[in-house]
């Protein structure tokens, strides 16, 4: 690949800018996640909310939110496919009604733990062409790029 500069003040490759390449690998690892995950229901945003839940005890969905990185609206719709299904539940915060309140049901958390040696192996097939010192550095990458504010 050339080096960064020549990327810049060269015509525009969408083939060589951030937003196309995160956008192909998360594709990518999506499309891994589905063929590789038991339940064909449950999508990765759905997983990574409940495995936020588990962590979190009974929390608020602003709390969920921002452990997950998802909007607002789409939580609450997450949420509601997630409690049809019997995974979570939804009740009223007694201090504070205007708060609702989420958990993860015996259901949801057999769920989970069934899921996470999956996912595990999700995350070790969406890494495969990376060496070892790639993927560390790959993540380390991310992981800057993820809680960056500016």
């Amino acid at each position: 690949m050339s080096d960064f500069k020549s990327i810049l003040s060269s015509d525009y490759a969408l083939e060589k800018q951030i937003g196309h390449l995160l956008r192909r690998a998360y594709q990518r690892h999506t499309a891994i996640f589905q063929k590789e995950i038991p339940d064909i229901d449950l999508t990765s945003v759905q997983f990574a909310v409940m495995t936020a839940i588990r962590k979190l005890g009974t929390a608020p969905i602003v709390q969920i939110s921002h452990e997950t990185a998802v909007d607002h609206a789409t939580l609450r719709d997450v949420v509601s496919r997630l409690k049809k299904r019997g995974l979570v539940q939804i009740v009223q915060d007694k201090a504070d009604r205007r708060q609702r309140l989420v958990s993860i049901t015996p259901e949801g958390k057999e769920l989970i733990e069934a899921t996470i040696p999956v996912a595990k192996k999700v995350t070790e097939l969406t890494l495969a062409p990376l060496d070892e010192c790639e993927r560390i550095a790959a993540l380390h990458i991310l992981g800057k790029l993820a809680i960056s504010d500016s």
